[in-house]
């Protein structure tokens, strides 16, 4: 599955464990070095179509939230095939940069 770029930012900020929104913002901005901010309408967009997909889910009310959230937070996490989904992109991703490097070596050395 070839994710959306903010799609797979999403996965990949909820691979450090279930966040709500904001907490998903700052990851996002963090692992691209600000260069990808998701606005709230992005962002709660995006999380209702992956939900969708079975990409992720809303923690259950207790026993997946992380200690210290306030109760009226949506704590968020990958499922499965959420993880599967991120794993497979990742791996694109590293062929793609790998094809990339091999490419301007060889332009480099011309």
């Amino acid at each position: 599955m070839a994710l959306k770029k903010h799609w797979y930012h999403i996965l990949l900020a909820l691979a450090e464990g279930p966040a709500h929104g904001a907490e998903i913002r700052r990851r996002v901005l963090k692992h691209t070095r600000g260069s990808l901010e998701l606005y709230p309408a992005m962002l709660y967009g995006s999380l209702e179509d992956l939900e969708e997909k079975k990409l992720v889910e809303v923690a259950d009310e207790q026993s997946d939230r992380p200690s210290g959230g306030t109760g009226r937070w949506r704590y968020v996490g990958l499922t499965p095939a959420g993880r599967d989904a991120l794993a497979a992109d990742t791996d694109e991703y590293q062929d793609m940069v790998r094809i990339a490097r091999d490419l301007l070596a060889k332009e480099a050395s011309r």
